[in-house]
């Protein structure tokens, strides 16, 4: 499919990510003595920023791509809140199904970093399950939007959103019920909430992870990725492999290995936001399978290049598309 036409269909299409909304912050600065107190660096800070994180960054990737997103999650009554709210709409991400939770925090990942060099992550967090009352509220926005997008997302960090498996498995029911395909980028060993998924994309740790759990020993990527699709009933899955690429099987096609496409890793954080952003907005848009991944991984390969958590553009996919990434 030519560029143009792809740009095209991506501009008509609405996904859902619903999930666990984040805001990253960065300190950056620099590190030129140690201190006298203790044997610790002294971190010297020039400049504070926020990107959009977890699943905000999820939207992000699909915005960055021409794709309409629409965000489904909590967040506090915080100034985090306000800040991750105004990125949001400067990106163009629909927050109407986006509550706020007054007895949580919004969930912040900040990382100190000095001269590209990653010193300490400080997590604020409330990482409990939502009241009934706030689950009710989700599902009543989420019966709103699930009539007027083409592909839903569950964005899970284990940060509360999707810890209840009833709710986790409510939307995969909504979803496939309205034939709606769902992937699904997962947290921990309790997959059994996302049965009947249309894809899965674990990591590789992620999917040694459950290996250990489902007691596959030490089979191969194909004969595990074989178990996922069957025990979750799955269509197909998708393994990211960090610096080797992505590995997915179908159960019809087979399997593939697509090496990575990164000229440079400079950071990997939110690479997996991207790669089922990306997998997503394609397959759903109607690209042949392989080609969806394939373009994901090109994707994947763009953000590692970049400094913190950023989204991926069609302007860096296109050039990239066409050899000059």
């Amino acid at each position: 499919m030519e560029p143009a036409a792809l740009q095209d269909l991506l501009s008509q299409t609405r996904i859902l990510v619903v999930g666990d909304v984040m805001l990253d912050q960065y300190f950056w600065g620099e590190v030129r003595r140690i201190s006298p107190e203790a044997p610790v660096p002294v971190f010297e800070l020039g400049e504070i920023s926020h990107t959009l994180g977890g699943a905000a960054n999820v939207a992000a990737n699909l915005r960055g791509l021409g794709a309409r997103a629409l965000l489904c999650g909590l967040v506090g009554a915080d100034r985090e809140a306000e800040i991750l709210r105004e990125l949001a709409d400067k990106a163009g991400i629909d927050l109407s199904a986006v509550i706020q939770d007054p007895s949580r925090p919004t969930t912040v990942k900040t990382r100190i970093i000095a001269r590209s060099q990653h010193l300490l992550r400080i997590d604020n967090e409330n990482t409990s399950a939502p009241s009934a009352e706030i689950r009710e509220n989700l599902k009543a926005r989420l019966e709103e939007l699930l009539s007027e997008v083409q592909a839903v997302i569950l964005s899970d960090y284990a940060k509360g959103v999707l810890s209840s498996p009833a709710f986790c498995a409510w939307v995969v029911e909504e979803a496939r019920r309205r034939h709606l395909p769902v992937f699904v980028d997962p947290k921990g060993t309790r997959w059994e909430k996302y049965t009947g998924a249309t894809c899965i994309t674990p990591n590789r740790s992620e999917f040694h992870a459950l290996a250990q759990v489902l007691g596959l020993g030490d089979k191969s990527l194909e004969e595990g990725a074989r178990e996922i699709v069957q025990r979750f009933e799955t269509s197909f899955t998708v393994i990211t492999l960090g610096a080797e690429g992505m590995f997915l099987y179908h159960p019809a096609e087979g399997s593939w290995h697509f090496p990575a496409r990164a000229r440079e890793v400079y950071d990997v954080s939110g690479a997996g936001d991207t790669a089922v952003a990306a997998l997503t907005a394609f397959y759903t848009v109607g690209l042949p399978l392989k080609e969806a991944v394939a373009y994901a991984n090109l994707c994947a390969g763009i953000v590692v290049g970049k400094m913190g958590t950023r989204p991926v553009f069609w302007e860096e996919f296109e050039k990239a598309l066409k050899g000059g990434q």
